[in-house]
């Protein structure tokens, strides 16, 4: 991809610029979309006036079309970023001489999670020329991280080898703000440059990640429990980081392996490579947990679905109060109801699942 001259980029910023005005995260135009749909349906079912509901379709409309915008832009800068050699302007700290490096981004596996919302947000801050290039952004040479033992990805989540990792940045601190120019980048609609970039060689990358996000006010539990992933080594950590990146919730993920929630005081413990102490009764169980998530799954039940507490919270009271061989043969017989998501939506409290459970049972 050929870098612009300064006329070219304005002409292309100023472009990004008026395709960002419609352009906007998926997540949140589909609910935009949905909720406007469901009004359609709420004025037609009423009888509305014709020229009220004609008004409506357009607005449904109109947000079909940004969405399918949205998704087109998500769509192509997916495919082609996933591929692409970026420019990076690398610093050097000790002279402050910059040097351009043509690499491609990768992650390192169970860094803090990318959000799609805040990328956004900085796409529309580099498109409208107000992102401060006065902020670094911290690399690593991918192929150090991998000889050190951790996992590398790509920006799709593909693990790479050490061969692979030659051509690649692993983005430490910065993956959302590189993740937004790697997006615009891809889709020819900016300069082919990522600013500010420093290269360091960090031994023990978990710790460095724990001391730049200022754990304790810019990080959630979610956060927390999948960076501790690297910071421990811990087997429980290592699976919950996996739950978690599936969709799962930080309180439902510590409840499927241990049955109890982790109090915050002892994630903090775990981030600082501390020996952890857990609640009274708690007993780790990956292989119980994992057996209870596929299960869960074979019976047509969504994460959205298996993260709720109350169906583990259920699963194991009915285990409790029957037998653990019971309650799993319960949960296997569970696919033969042929539940769909409308079934499993139903399910609002604690104690609906026993009786599901019940039902399968005796099926």
């Amino acid at each position: 991809m050929k870098t612009l001259n300064v006329n070219e980029t304005k002409m292309v910023n100023n472009s990004v610029e008026s395709n960002n005005a419609t352009m906007g995260n998926v997540e949140e135009l589909t609910k935009v979309l949905n909720q406007e749909e469901k009004e359609l349906q709420r004025l037609t079912k009423r009888n509305a006036n014709e020229a009220v509901i004609a008004a409506q379709k357009n607005v449904v409309d109109n947000a079909k079309a940004k969405l399918e915008q949205a998704q087109e832009f998500e769509r192509i800068s997916k495919e082609k970023a996933v591929n692409s050699f970026f420019t990076f302007s690398v610093v050097d700290e000790e002279t402050g001489v910059r040097t351009e490096q043509q690499k491609k981004i990768a992650f390192v596996k169970n860094n803090r999670p990318v959000n799609s919302k805040k990328v956004d947000g900085f796409i529309a801050l580099i498109a409208a020329n107000k992102y401060d290039k006065a902020f670094p952004i911290i690399v690593m040479e991918a192929s150090k991280l991998i000889e050190a033992g951790y996992t590398v990805t790509d920006i799709n989540g593909k693990e790479l080898t050490k061969e692979e990792a030659k051509d690649y940045f692993v983005i430490l601190d910065g993956q959302h703000r590189s993740t937004a120019f790697a997006k615009l980048i891809a889709t020819g609609e900016y300069q082919n440059l990522i600013p500010n970039v420093h290269v360091r060689d960090i031994e023990n990358v978990g710790e460095y990640l724990v001391d730049i996000n200022n754990v304790g006010s810019s990080w959630d539990k979610r956060d927390k429990l999948v960076v501790a992933s690297l910071t421990t080594k811990d087997e429980l950590f290592q699976n919950v980081a996996e739950l978690l990146n599936e969709g799962f919730n930080p309180s439902t993920a510590m409840l499927i392996y241990t049955g109890k929630s982790l109090p915050d005081k002892q994630v903090n413990k775990a981030l600082k490579g501390e020996k952890i102490i857990f609640p009274k009764g708690v007993e780790i169980n990956i292989e119980r947990g994992n057996k209870f998530i596929n299960l869960c799954k074979a019976a047509n039940m969504s994460v959205s679905f298996i993260t709720k507490r109350y169906f583990i919270k259920d699963f194991n009271s009915y285990a409790k109060s029957t037998s653990e061989e019971q309650a799993f043969e319960a949960l296997n017989k569970l696919k033969e109801l042929n539940y769909t998501e409308t079934n499993w939506k139903d399910i609002k409290e604690e104690d609906d699942f026993i009786e599901i459970l019940k039902e399968a049972l005796e099926a």
